[in-house]
């Protein structure tokens, strides 16, 4: 097997990622883009630091406008309590993790109810 294969990137999109768009009221609509296995797992890395993994979720995510962790930070100085959420939900949604995301299918580890 060619290596090449495994490197590119599955979608039929420039980012190689799932993207949507998501409105926010009185400001207008951004396009963002799932996240890649190296982003999620960088990402976790961030847990209990909260705006910095916001930041560093959604610098890699946002498509339109780009904006850079620097200008998350300063989103988040100005956004409403769930302006940023909106947008985040939809990134973890694409990614395929949170709320209303496909399960994995990776087996739990049999403590599960039913299990």
């Amino acid at each position: 097997m060619d290596k090449s294969a495994l490197l590119k990137p599955r979608a039929e999109t420039p980012s190689g990622m799932p993207e949507a768009d998501v409105d926010v009221p009185g400001v207008g609509t951004v396009r963002v883009r799932g996240l890649s296995r190296w982003e999620l797992i960088t990402a976790q890395k961030l847990e209990g630091k909260t705006l910095e993994q916001e930041r560093f979720i959604l610098s890699k995510a946002m498509l339109d406008p780009q904006m850079g962790e620097d200008d998350i930070a300063a989103w988040q100085k100005v956004s409403g309590p769930m302006e940023i959420n909106a947008v985040a939900e939809k990134v973890n949604e694409l990614s395929g993790i949170g709320k209303g995301a496909a399960k994995s299918g990776v087996p739990g580890d049999g403590n599960q109810p039913g299990a």
